[in-house]
């Protein structure tokens, strides 16, 4: 037993330090989404709101900083959980979420050059108006489409890591098949929208059950933990 309880240990952190992560950025996700983020036409009036405006528009990018970067930190928290499951596979579901991590920082870089091209138009000198603000509406396009492309990796990432859950039985089945079946969705939904784009104003709303599979994963992980008695050991 003396032998087993620094693994179940190890794996009990893992597990609290993956949900602890998926509520960070699970909350940031939703500040983003419904918290008091102007957009970038608001932002265009340049009225005497600016200052404000943008101080609000910079929490929403901040947010995401911490998103994608607390999707990194669960990538890594379940991978050191389920490789004694599958070192292969979750090397790759691992991978996937890194992938959607460095594509969510390209985004950000993306947003804060057009919102530094709105907030300060000596950046952009040789520009009109209409070209400043045509340029601001390109990258703003950019990020808010681009964005399912980036649910693609995370998708499949999802879907591995669940199975390897489901596998294991480190937590429940049912919240395991929830996990693989809410991933499949928003993969699948990811995929429809980038090859039909006039999907996206009728199938938003099938993302929403997704945030609240997280929110329940996250507690699960934090306060129930994982089954340390089908922990394996690693391979070396």
């Amino acid at each position: 037993m003396s032998a087993i309880h620094p693994a179940e240990k190890s794996a009990s952190r893992m597990a609290r330090l993956a949900g602890l992560s998926y509520a960070l950025y699970t909350a940031a996700g939703l500040y983003i989404t419904f918290g008091p983020i102007p957009s970038f036409s608001r932002l265009a009036d340049q009225g005497a709101e600016t200052e404000t405006l943008g101080f609000l528009f910079r929490t929403g990018l901040l947010a995401e900083v911490l998103l994608y970067t607390f999707v990194i930190v669960s990538a890594a928290a379940m991978y050191v959980l389920l490789r004694s499951v599958s070192q292969g596979g979750a090397l790759i579901a691992a991978f996937c979420r890194l992938i959607e991590g460095a594509m969510g920082a390209t985004f950000i870089i993306f947003k804060y050059a057009a919102f530094a091209a709105v907030m300060n138009p000596e950046l952009t000198p040789a520009f009109s108006g209409e070209e400043r603000v045509s340029l601001m509406l390109l990258l703003r396009d950019v990020t808010s489409s681009a964005l399912y492309f980036l649910l693609i990796p995370m998708a499949f990432g999802g879907v591995i890591f669940f199975a390897l859950f489901f596998r294991s039985r480190y937590i429940p089945r049912w919240l395991s098949g929830w996990g693989m079946f809410t991933y499949f969705i928003v993969g699948t939904l990811a995929a429809s929208i980038v090859l039909y784009p006039p999907l996206e104003q009728h199938v938003m709303l099938f993302f929403l059950p997704g945030a609240l599979f997280e929110w329940v994963l996250a507690s699960w992980l934090i306060f129930a933990g994982v089954n340390t008695q089908r922990l394996k050991p690693v391979a070396d």
